[in-house]
């Protein structure tokens, strides 16, 4: 099988459905929906970590727990082949009845108008449209109308709660901070350097050393954070967009036997380890989930509940978790160790028969999944 576009198929009993529709009206009563993944991340783990085949991995589980059928096409972090796979999946005779993708390095625009020529629907996650993008491209359900959503998790409110613990952490001391953010090219980078700054804003005697973009690599994380911590030897809290950078730098601040605190986001099971050791103060959990809402928010909408209705199409899901002490143990119990699958079906207000905005709350998640080991 080719390495570049592995494909993980979760195939659920149903007849196949048919190949072209006559309209974008809601599909209700349809066999299993069968959904399409450009992953923009890489097939086998490399320096940047595992967070995208972790994405795929909760998105499998959830379509098994459907009966849905999903692909997985993953662009090795290569846009230009994401982009010839977009071309791909929109030529194809027999249509997919959902693509999913998402704006790595500002690719979806051009993503969008290619399947605009496909019957599927397709969702964007993870990184949303910047402004200036959605005045050249317009929103969902506008132009392009089978663009029927997005949904991505608040960085933003994610990175707040994260610096709020790191500072709570520090104590009495004014913050000075070193932050390595990622891409400039990423939405998502530049949410998770707002809500730092966001929390350090409250309080005049805090505040960032300096903030720099990473390329979401271990090796970058470290290289960074010896340079910063040599220009800035007071700093006393560093974090990092990702785990793979937020490792790089605890490595940059153990080499210096500094005693600098140190947290970020992602939650890869080798920094939820390093929160249980007590070597990284907290990471924030949650972003390799995106891919498993989307598949709840998609079983839903194909069977008739439109989640446009409670939220809008652009759906800005706030259920991003800091971990740390007991809590990041569970996790990483649930998470990693297969004591039992993470079941986000009972999410879908299908299935649920619950009203009101889809909420994805963790604790609830761990919490059944720790009554069912």
């Amino acid at each position: 099988m080719n390495r570049r576009q592995m494909i993980a198929r979760c195939i659920g009993i149903g007849a196949s459905l048919a190949t072209t529709r006559a309209s974008l009206a809601l599909p209700v009563g349809r066999a299993p929906a069968r959904v399409v993944f450009l992953n923009p991340g890489e097939s086998v783990e490399h320096d940047t970590g595992r967070h995208w085949q972790l994405v795929s991995r909760f998105m499998a589980a959830t379509a098994k727990r459907f009966g849905m059928e999903l692909e997985v096409l993953y662009a090795e972090r290569d846009h230009l082949l994401m982009l010839r796979q977009a071309e791909s999946v929109a030529a194809r005779s027999e249509a997919p009845d959902y693509v999913v993708i998402v704006n790595e390095k500002l690719a979806a625009p051009q993503m969008l108008q290619t399947l605009a020529r496909s019957p599927a629907r397709i969702l964007l996650i993870h990184n949303d449209l910047t402004e200036a993008q959605r005045a050249r491209t317009g929103n969902e359900r506008g132009r392009i109308a089978n663009w029927i959503g997005t949904i991505t998790a608040n960085a933003e409110r994610g990175t707040f709660r994260l610096m709020d613990y790191l500072m709570r952490v520090n104590g009495s001391t004014p913050a000075s901070v070193i932050g390595i953010t990622g891409d400039p090219a990423t939405p998502v980078s530049a949410e998770r350097a707002a809500g730092a700054q966001a929390a350090l804003a409250r309080r005049p005697e805090d505040h960032i050393d300096q903030l720099v973009y990473g390329d979401w690599s271990f090796a970058d994380g470290r290289d960074k954070a010896r340079v910063l911590l040599s220009r800035y030897p007071d700093a006393n809290i560093i974090w990092g967009a990702n785990d793979s950078m937020t490792l790089g730098a605890l490595s940059a601040v153990r080499e210096r036997h500094l005693s600098t605190t140190v947290g970020g986001v992602g939650a890869l099971s080798e920094a939820v380890a390093s929160v249980i050791r007590g070597e990284l103060a907290a990471i924030v959990a949650g972003d390799q989930f995106i891919g498993a809402c989307a598949m709840v928010l998609i079983h839903d909408y194909h069977h008739g509940a439109d989640f446009a209705q409670v939220g809008g199409p652009r759906q800005r899901l706030d259920y991003l978790k800091v971990l740390h002490g007991a809590n990041a143990e569970r996790y990483y119990e649930m998470t990693f160790q297969d004591r039992a699958s993470l079941d986000f079906s009972g999410f879908s207000r299908v299935l649920s028969h619950r009203a009101g905005a889809y909420t994805f709350d963790l604790d609830a998640l761990l919490n059944s999944a720790s009554k069912a080991a």
